[in-house]
């Protein structure tokens, strides 16, 4: 027979019985359950049954007099001592926290009250327990915990029983639980106390102003609010960083935890058993917290890390921590306790905040709920003293965010209030106008707080890219898109964007409006610099159109620029210097002072290309003059990059290593332009022949422009080291990384890459070795230790070419010719034009002009 089912006799002698046991009487009973003494004396009598809520109630107290073993050792009237050691028994071990026990222990030494704050299943009674056993061994310790005391005003009457504490007349409860708290120092452990705050409050209150020896540690996940109180919030456990090795990986707390219930579930489990990257990534998925690691690790024997990695939301709304052990569930019961004491504005709140996969921050957050700045500031501080969001403190701004696990939990009650698609359309059209404001943004004066602004959001921007495609919401799509190509070309994600480009693209269709000829501006540009410049063009010359016709003669510079550098790359110099030249008499007739310089830039750069170097240097000299003026770090870094390049060329070496420091010194962060500035450190230190330097460089010009997905430039890099290789006795080496270039500059259908490449397989191949490397083939000469394309350099400069017309006869850029003349002056012993005419016509190499 059920309890609730039972006879009312057969419950008044239970109710007799337990408070015998307890050694209470019938008034202290009533306090207990928060009913009066009549009510008390009617169920002892018979007379009326049992409510269920107070069956409940009474079955609470049961299991609290069992826990203390059943005794009372006071006798009737008088106080008793207090129970010593009911610290909650631990069923499993303790596993690392090494940190936070020490710490603690600090803490907890130095402070009359100190609360363990955090989120539920953070392992806070668990820490508390541990720490007591540990620092204050044979301390005087009352474990409360609060859990099982829900009804009103009962804390004080609960503490009194379990202290034994019985009525005297003439003597208030409160003077009673004074009583038997004095004399030798005592500890207190309020244990949950977040269910009863204000009560907790009351009594910690009272209790330290009335009892000089009394000590209190609560566990809570919101704070009393007491004077005094010292707030140790309970971190999560440690996890390994992605980047960490396999000893790292076995070493941290969280992966420790795991392993330790894996072997709890299934003996003999063995770290080495699975890879250790699934555990680490795991653990870090469950944010470290305690309870989720021991609720997944139960799971081990039924299903592979990977599986278990894959379904982790899932199972964590399975299957109780320990099957069998008291007060085991699930962690959604955890979380749905501590969401149950916040009001329906938190509530709200929390679940609409669920919509950001990053951090934020209050203006962030007053976007997705609608709110005004006050409201919304409030109700923030209310999920943080609960312990449901995370600050993350900052000079300017905090910034807020969840657990992944809570996030879980949050989204799923978004989803149940009918209020989710709204909030994520909010959240969507926040994140999509970040990244329209970003274009602008990046490049102006407060470009490094918006550089750390867009990695911040960069979660929030794929949730925001992901919602508007699963949506079809194409506008939203292209605007965000559109805006964010300068971000994804500052931050090295060139495929991330031109995937999501040609997404929204496609969803758009054939249509010709200003939002469509961004996207497609953005598209080109990303295009060019990861070496796709047919595509560039394609959607660049599209874009143009698109703005010509709407009027709107800026974007149209825009586009003209993306057409001008794509032709460019791909050697059409006539189409580069049209576009170029388009877009500087655009941006001069709009006043454009930073289109100007960035045109002066460009064509600057046609210069460079086509051997012009004094007229080059002017040029980016003029352009660079306006850039200061404007304070655009990325845009000065450019502008120093470019000039050193002149300068290396006109060997004006001390004034280009200045110049390149500069520009290092604003590249930070920025792929592209780290690898560019790089490449000219190696090209430097190569004139120089100090080649340790020079490999270190064009190694780290290398990685950059591939980590920025900026394959043209890793050619030149790449060029760049092999001739190191070779002059530092590597010729395989040297080769091999040649051949590599060839490969990617193939690919990139750039004929000034490609020729760039091969006059250097030419040039290894002539050069004589230094003494000891061994013999290299020279290759098919046409001369005295030269190669075809060699001869053909000669023959015209005997012919009394320049540089830049045999650049234009041979279709090479003017610094090819450069090189090849280097290395023929160099292996032929000769001093410059002069004695090269002699040598060509004494060699038969000279040319007839037709």
């Amino acid at each position: 027979m059920s309890r609730l089912a039972q006879p009312a006799e057969s419950a008044a002698a239970r109710l007799r019985s337990l408070r015998a046991s307890l050694g209470i009487s019938q008034e202290q009973l009533a306090r207990r359950l928060g009913v009066s003494f009549a009510t008390v004396n009617r169920w002892e009598s018979g007379r009326t049954r049992l409510s269920a809520r107070a069956v409940g109630a009474i079955g609470e107290l049961e299991a609290e007099l069992a826990l203390t073993g059943g005794q009372s050792a006071a006798g009737p009237g008088r106080p008793a001592a207090a129970p010593r050691g009911l610290l909650p028994l631990a069923q499993t071990s303790f596993v690392g926290r090494e940190r936070e026990l020490s710490e603690l222990a600090r803490v907890v030494a130095d402070a009359r009250l100190v609360s363990l704050i955090g989120p539920g299943g953070a392992g806070k009674s668990r820490l508390a327990a541990e720490v007591i056993s540990r620092s204050m061994p044979g301390a005087d310790v009352v474990f409360m915990p609060l859990e099982s005391v829900r009804l009103p005003h009962s804390l004080a009457p609960a503490l009194a029983s379990r202290l034994g504490v019985h009525d005297q007349p003439g003597v208030s409860l409160s003077e009673s639980l004074q009583a038997a708290l004095a004399g030798a120092p005592r500890l207190l452990v309020l244990d949950g106390a977040e269910s009863l705050r204000d009560e907790a409050a009351a009594l910690a209150r009272e209790l330290l102003a009335s009892v000089p020896a009394l000590r209190i540690i609560v566990t809570s996940r919101v704070l009393l609010g007491v004077p005094g109180e010292v707030c140790w919030t309970v971190p999560p456990l440690a996890c390994p960083s992605v980047a960490a090795d396999a000893a790292g990986i076995a070493s941290s707390d969280a992966v420790q935890l795991f392993i330790a219930r894996a072997r709890d579930r299934l003996p003999g489990f063995q770290a080495t058993d699975v890879a250790p990257h699934a555990i680490a990534e795991l653990c870090r998925r469950l944010d470290g917290l305690p309870l989720a690691i021991e609720l997944i690790a139960s799971w081990v024997g039924t299903l592979s890390i990977r599986e278990i990695l894959q379904q982790r939301a899932v199972l964590l709304e399975s299957e109780p921590a320990v099957t069998g052990q008291p007060g085991a569930r699930r962690l959604a019961d955890v979380l749905r306790v501590s969401y149950d004491l916040l009001d329906p504005a938190a509530q709200r709140m929390l679940a609409m905040l669920s919509c950001f996969a990053g951090r934020f921050g209050l203006a962030d957050a007053g976007a997705v709920l609608g709110a005004g700045t006050a409201a919304t500031a409030a109700t923030l501080r209310a999920l943080v003293d609960s312990s449901w969001l995370v600050v993350s403190r900052g000079t300017e701004q905090n910034l807020f965010s969840m657990l992944e696990t809570i996030r879980t939990f949050a989204a799923a009650r978004l989803e149940e209030s009918g209020e989710g698609p709204a909030a994520r359309h909010r959240h969507a059209r926040h994140v999509a106008e970040l990244a329209v404001a970003s274009e602008d943004g990046l490049t102006g004066p407060d470009a490094t707080s918006w550089a750390g602004r867009m990695e911040i959001a960069e979660p929030d921007l794929q949730i925001a890219l992901q919602w508007a495609a699963a949506s079809g919401d194409v506008e939203l799509g292209l605007d965000a898109a559109g805006g964010l190509w300068r971000w994804w070309l500052m931050s090295g994600r060139l495929a991330q964007g031109r995937a999501w480009l040609a997404r929204f693209l496609a969803d758009a269709g054939p249509r010709e409006d200003e939002r469509t000829g961004r996207a497609l501006c953005a598209a080109a540009v990303l295009a060019a610099e990861n070496g796709d410049y047919r595509e560039a063009i394609r959607h660049a010359d599209r874009a143009e159109s698109i703005f010509t016709g709407l009027g709107l003669r800026e974007r149209t510079a825009f586009a003209a620029t993306v057409l001008a550098s794509a032709h460019r790359y791909l050697g059409d110099t006539s189409a580069a210097r049209h576009y170029f030249g388009v877009a500087m008499d655009l941006r001069t007739a709009l006043g454009d002072r930073r289109g100007v310089s960035v045109a002066i830039n460009n064509m600057a750069l046609l210069d460079l290309d086509e051997g012009n170097l004094d007229q080059a240097r002017q040029l980016f000299e003029q352009s660079l003059e306006i850039k200061r003026e404007l304070g655009e770090q990325r845009s000065i870094a450019i502008g120093l990059a470019n000039l050193a390049d002149v300068l290396i060329r006109l060997g004006q070496w001390d004034a280009a290593d200045r110049v390149l420091a500069e520009g290092a010194g604003l590249a930070t962060g920025i792929p592209q332009i780290v690898g560019t500035i790089r490449c000219n450190q190696g090209n430097l230190a190569a004139h120089r022949e100090d080649w340790t330097a020079a490999a270190e460089h064009f190694q780290a010009a290398i990685g950059a422009s591939q980590a920025g997905g900026h394959p043209h430039d890793a050619v030149e890099a790449m060029v760049g080291l092999a001739r190191v290789l070779y002059r530092t006795g590597q010729p395989a080496a040297g080769r091999a990384q040649l051949e590599s270039a060839r490969t990617l500059a193939t690919e990139l259908s750039s004929p000034q890459r490609v020729a760039e490449v091969e006059t250097a397989l030419a040039e290894l191949a002539a050069q004589p070795l230094a003494a000891g490397q061994g013999a290299t083939p020279a290759g098919p000469a046409a001369g005295p230790g030269l190669t075809p394309r060699q001869a053909e350099v000669l023959g015209l400069l005997a012919a009394g070419l320049s540089n830049k017309e045999i650049a234009a006869r041979l279709v090479l850029s003017p610094a090819t010719v450069e090189r090849h003349l280097a290395t023929i002056y160099r292996n032929a012993g000769l001093s410059g034009r002069v004695e090269a005419t002699r040598f060509a016509i004494e060699h038969g190499l000279a040319r007839p002009m037709l």
